[in-house]
Formats: structure tokens, sequence, C-alpha cells
């Protein structure tokens, strides 16, 4: 789950948004660790952690978004709605599976989060920076 290229893609500049980035992929790299160590009672407890802050965090990105206008609103939103699908369809599997295909599965959700936060959140973050945010 280590982004190619480095991390300086991961920083939007948005403070409190790459607090809660950072936040997000610990709890995914506990996920991965815990489900390595086949660990699946703390990989579901992890999970849901994991599943309640991203949700949360989707929430305070789009509110962030409608508040300022954003351009690309729909389209980002439409990325956050993916990622809960593909949490639900992990959760099931981590309901039932076999691990190395919730590993296989929690790694590929691992790796578009990571393209999604240096593309979508970068750009939302520049769009932050460059004052069209009132500020913001």
């Amino acid at each position: 789950m280590t982004p190619a290229g480095g991390g300086h893609t991961l920083i939007t500049g948005h403070r409190e948004m790459d607090e809660e980035h950072a936040l997000q992929l610990q709890l995914l790299r506990e996920l991965m660790q815990n489900l390595e160590s086949g660990d699946q009672p703390a990989a579901l407890e992890v999970f849901e952690r994991l599943d309640q802050f991203t949700n949360a965090h989707f929430l305070a990105e789009e509110l962030l978004m409608r508040l300022h206008a954003y351009p690309q609103l729909e389209g980002h939103s439409a990325e956050h709605a993916r990622f809960v699908e593909e949490l639900a369809a992990l959760r099931a599997s981590l309901a039932g599976g076999e691990a190395s295909d919730i590993r296989e599965e929690a790694d590929a959700f691992a790796r578009r989060l990571l393209a999604h936060i240096a593309t979508a959140d970068h750009a939302l973050g520049a769009f932050h920076r460059s004052g069209a945010a009132g500020g913001v």
C-alpha cells in the first residue's frame, strides 16, 4: 500500500483534509497488517473503524465542497460513492471470504484511495489554496 513515486502527491495543502487522510491511511495499514497476520477479529474491528471514519471524512469533504461551490463536486462525490460501495463489498468478504482474496481486495481499495487522494483531493486542495474557495 505504498504509493509509487513518494508521498508528496498525497499532500493537498488543506490541513484538516491531510490529517484525515493520514488517519485513514493508518487504519488501512492496520487492516492490512491484521489480514496478513490472519487475525480476523482484529481485522474486523479495524475495518469498522475505517468504514465509519471514511464515511465521516467523505461527508466532511462533500460539505466543504458544497460550502465553497466546488465546480467538480458531482464527480468527486461520485468517486466517494464508489468507495463506499467498495467498502460494503469488502465488509461482505471479511464476513466469510478467503484471507488472500480479502488482502487483495483491501490492497486494491488502498491503491484506488491513494490515487483518489493524489488526483481528486489534490485538485480540491489546489482549489482551496487558489482563493476561489474564499480562503477556507
